[in-house]
């Protein structure tokens, strides 16, 4: 069993590896130390690749380029974050674009390891530093008032359900036998109906009032 590093600093590259190795005997980390690298070792990958930990900031780019090309080439294979980056920004953009977990490398190596194994059970670690942000997108009105519920249109519920499930602009196109400017119209239509700005907001308040 096989892990892909994607990380430029040696020194937690080596704590990445030892968090790796500590799942259990035969697990084995491949190292790349920027964007290009990574994604050409994504596409040399054999079926042994079963997870992907990404940094976001690397020397040619952002980290999220890498897990883009993971959820196209491979969208078995889970990404997991580990980055010093602890921005609302961040987190947002790096689920939106299909990480399983973010975590930040202030975490021990054992929480690491621990997190590890959770994405590969199918669940999705965040650094509890960083939880509160999720919950942000999410959270009722103080006021306790319900929010009216929004009315879409069947292609904006369409795309929505897309979106939710990780999909790329393009595949939302082409599952909808549509062009990339109508899901660009539909998803701008969706951000102002649902008074959000991104995608997971969009996915997280849809679920919120049972849109999805």
């Amino acid at each position: 069993m096989r892990a892909l590093l994607i990380e430029d600093d040696p020194v937690f590259a080596g704590a990445m590896g030892r968090a790796v190795r500590g799942l259990g005997e035969g697990w084995q980390a491949d190292l790349a130390t920027t964007v290009a690298e990574g994604i050409a070792m994504l596409e040399a990958a054999g079926d042994d690749l079963q997870l992907a930990l990404v940094d976001m900031t690397l020397p040619d780019g952002s980290g999220l380029a890498v897990i883009r090309a993971l959820r196209q080439l491979r969208p078995d294979v889970p990404a997991l974050v580990v980055s010093t980056l602890s921005s609302e920004r961040s987190v947002v953009d790096a689920i939106a674009e299909g990480a399983r977990g973010y975590l930040h490398k202030s975490d021990p190596l054992h929480a690491l390891t621990g997190s590890i194994a959770q994405v590969l059970q199918g669940h999705y670690p965040i650094s509890p530093s960083l939880a509160r942000y999720l919950f942000n997108l999410v959270r009722p009105d103080p006021t306790g008032q319900t929010a009216p519920q929004v009315r879409l249109t069947h292609r904006e519920l369409q795309t929505l359900r897309c979106i939710s499930l990780g999909m790329s602009y393009l595949e939302v196109a082409h599952d909808m036998g549509v062009s990339l400017s109508t899901v660009q119209s539909h998803i701008r239509s969706l951000y102002r109906k649902l008074e959000v700005r991104s995608q997971v907001q969009a996915v997280g308040k849809a679920r919120a009032q049972g849109l999805l």
